[in-house]
């Protein structure tokens, strides 16, 4: 939405004021409502995505209950692209957006401060013969949709910088893309559906990624589908980083792995830790389901790429996977989980299979036997290979790896918890069926609870596998002890910081990170019982 508006604004158009409003879906729906009734806008338009198109077909419906036909509703995003007629009609939008949005938002725009007449409050529908085919729309016409297609897509060059002021974005994430489209036809994915790559210029982006520098922003977050598609592109902009690095931006971006060169590497291995961090999507180490979903990832050429950059411990990293393709059964999921979790991420998102309407798999659901909710974010139930009774096992093996791996707050009784187990994913699988057996999947337990609960089953464990007495459970409890004084009180990671002379930000993340490996039991026992005598 601010790149419709800033886009927009830069077309000077004629009466027309645009603003924003931006909600969240923990907001209370009739505050949203009420929020947005209270702009007494002649045209609301809203952005749908999957994770509020539900939330938003309501509040059109009730917006045009309140309203009637005094205002126009119009619909744009992915939601409302890929599939028009579930927004127009009774109590729906009048007019649909689809695809890239910026032109096609001017161009209503310009027609509505030529040719609007009003008559009783009520605002005349906008597309007129001169745009009643525009490229981009989709409309009732005597009860029938008419789809004029997708957009053509837009210039980068062309859109405005989005964040001349950034007080409204004090404490956020601030989005950014220096390009759009995608190489690849993922099947599963709607960024597939575009091939081609387009760039914004070199010179455009070196001066907003200098003012969120010079503004010490806390994180920029890319949103270029495959950052480094091409290689010259992603080269520029890391070296730019690294040459006005502010010593406090972090910058994240999503890469295809088995593409990084090792002039790239090179580069990457000399940035400040914490400067960037990179999203890398695995999905699958299963050859079958990549080559049915139309992804040829070199999974020798990702892990040599992510030891790499492990031994240098300067970048996070975050892995992801999805459960529910094609081809994978619980077996295969396993091996795939344990292909991934063996590469060391700082995060493991295992994410599930959603069937997007207008993606090549949602074409061939019934093929693959793929069965998904009617609703968003149509997220798979059950596959030909997985029943429900193993996706509802895989989600709460994924809130394990969350609150267990992600939370960075288990990086040295991990490894060595492992070795009660055959590997990683039965150790998760076990800790899921023991958060179920206890009800602690239903209580949220805090983080401190983590820990006694990790101990607990980590005890119950080594005693089924006879393992009480040979000191590995007592090492395991002396490096959970060491975990938990580095991460759940402030105090005790004060004396730490102390005690290691640590001095700044990028101090206290090479030591967390690099002091992972449990070398000594008794050495880390002598720390923590120092740490807390002093807490004392």
């Amino acid at each position: 939405v601010y790149s419709l508006k800033a886009y927009a604004e830069g077309q000077r158009i004629g009466n027309v004021s645009v603003g924003t409003a931006e909600y969240t879906i923990n907001d209370r729906y009739s505050d949203v409502l009420a929020g947005i009734m209270a702009e007494k806008a002649d045209v609301i338009a809203f952005s749908t995505y999957i994770w509020n198109v539900d939330r938003v077909r309501r509040l059109i419906r009730d917006i045009r209950k309140i309203r009637g036909n005094d205002v126009m509703i119009w619909a744009g995003g992915p939601e409302a692209t890929y599939y028009p007629e579930s927004f127009l009609g009774e109590n729906g939008a009048d007019l649909c957006m689809l695809g890239e949005g910026e032109e096609v938002f001017a161009a209503l725009l310009s027609e509505l401060a030529e040719d609007r007449r009003c008559d009783g409050g009520r605002v005349f529908d906008p597309l007129t013969k001169e745009t009643a085919g525009l490229r981009g729309t989709a409309y009732l016409r005597n009860g029938k949709t008419v789809n004029n297609g997708l957009a053509a897509p837009v210039d980068l060059n062309k859109i405005p910088f989005l964040y001349t002021d950034l007080q409204a974005f004090d404490h956020r994430i601030l989005y950014y893309e220096s390009s759009r489209g995608c190489p690849f036809a993922c099947a599963y994915c709607l960024s597939g559906r575009e091939r081609g790559i387009r760039l914004r210029d070199p010179g455009l982006v070196e001066k907003e990624l200098q003012f969120f520098l010079d503004a010490r922003v806390p994180q920029v977050k890319f949103i270029d589908r495959t950052f480094n598609a091409v290689s010259s592109h992603a080269m520029h902009i890391w070296q730019y980083l690294k040459e006005h690095d502010n010593g406090v931006t972090n910058f994240h971006f999503e890469i295809e792995a088995d593409r990084i060169t090792d002039e790239e590497l090179e580069l990457l291995e000399t940035l400040r830790p914490g400067l960037i961090q990179m999203e890398i999507g695995v999905q699958s180490a299963n050859p079958d389901t990549l080559t049915s979903v139309h992804r040829n990832a070199k999974l020798d050429r990702i892990r040599e790429v992510t030891e790499r950059l492990n031994r240098k411990q300067n970048i996070n990293l975050h892995l992801d996977l999805i459960a529910g393709l094609p081809y994978e059964d619980m077996q295969r999921f396993r091996q795939s989980f344990n292909t991934v979790y063996e590469m060391r991420p700082h995060q493991l998102q295992l994410g599930f299979l959603k069937l997007l309407k207008g993606t090549e798999l949602y074409d061939r659901r019934e093929a693959y036997g793929l069965v998904c909710s009617e609703d968003a974010p149509y997220e798979v139930l059950r596959t030909k290979w997985l029943s429900y009774e193993e996706v509802d096992l895989l989600h709460r093996i994924s809130d394990r790896v969350e609150e267990y791996v992600n939370s960075q707050g288990f990086r040295r009784s991990l490894p060595l918890a492992e070795k009660l187990f055959t590997d990683a994913f039965g150790m998760f699988e076990a800790m899921a069926v023991y958060y179920r057996k206890y009800g602690y999947d239903r209580q949220l337990p805090s983080v401190f609870r983590r820990y006694e609960i990790f101990e607990e089953f980590i005890a119950g464990r080594a005693a089924q596998a006879g393992r009480t007495e040979d000191g590995l459970l007592q090492q395991i409890r002396e490096m959970l002890r060491f975990d938990k004084c580095l991460h759940t009180h402030a105090s005790r990671k004060m004396i730490f910081t102390e005690r290691f002379h640590i001095k700044d930000h990028s101090e206290m993340y090479l030591f967390d990170h690099r002091n992972t490996s449990p070398v000594n039991g008794e050495a880390a026992y002598r720390i923590i019982e120092s740490a807390e005598q002093s807490c004392r």
